[in-house]
């Protein structure tokens, strides 16, 4: 009994952590086709108005017309679907809003991460990605590469076949991960031991 009231206790302390929690960390990993592989993260904060925007991040690609290591802008602060800002370059609008709580004001019926306005990373040469959502669920990365808008691939949830995809998953944090495993220990310990007697 003492050890499923821990057990509780534990659960409760785990969800009170994950509620005060400030920042959220998501892993992106992209396949834009013909064997151009991408891999990122960008990390989320709760604005004073209890909305979402990215506040850090960065994309690593293999190859093709985006290869390189970009870095998310963050410069030009940050709004919320239907407000948008400028890119540097003037090719994309963005908001780096995102919607962590599953309420995309623009697509409701499907609640992509992103609105269409998304993500803006940007290399020192004045290159620009823009990373947006789509009303069905997808996703869509546009270029603009030495001044032209060179590419928009449109990234279908995990892809598959080697097609082009895309995956976003939230990076549990580190301490509700410990308490989880921590409490799974505790009541296994404990069956074992009514097991063993």
């Amino acid at each position: 009994m003492k050890v499923l009231k821990a057990a509780l206790l534990l659960s409760s302390l785990v969800l009170g952590l994950t509620h005060q929690a400030s920042a959220t960390y998501f892993d992106i990993t992209l396949n834009l086709g013909g064997g151009n592989i991408g891999t990122g993260q960008f990390q989320v904060q709760t604005n004073l108005n209890n909305t979402f925007y990215a506040s850090s991040g960065f994309l690593n690609i293999s190859g093709g017309a985006a290869a390189g290591t970009w870095t998310l802008y963050t410069t030009g602060g940050s709004t919320t679907f239907p407000g948008f800002l400028t890119s540097p370059g003037g090719g994309y609008w963005y908001n780096n809003a995102v919607y962590v709580d599953g309420l995309n004001p623009q697509y409701p019926g499907t609640n992509p991460l992103l609105d269409n306005y998304g993500l803006l990373f940007v290399q020192n040469n004045g290159n620009e990605l823009n990373l947006w959502g789509n009303a069905n669920g997808s996703y869509t990365l546009g270029g603009s590469i030495n001044g032209f808008q060179n590419f928009n691939a449109i990234l279908g949830i995990g892809g598959g076949s080697g097609s082009p995809g895309i995956s976003i998953n939230q990076i549990p944090e580190p301490t509700t991960a410990a308490l989880l495993i921590l409490g799974g220990l505790l009541v296994s310990g404990r069956a074992f031991r009514k097991t063993i007697a």
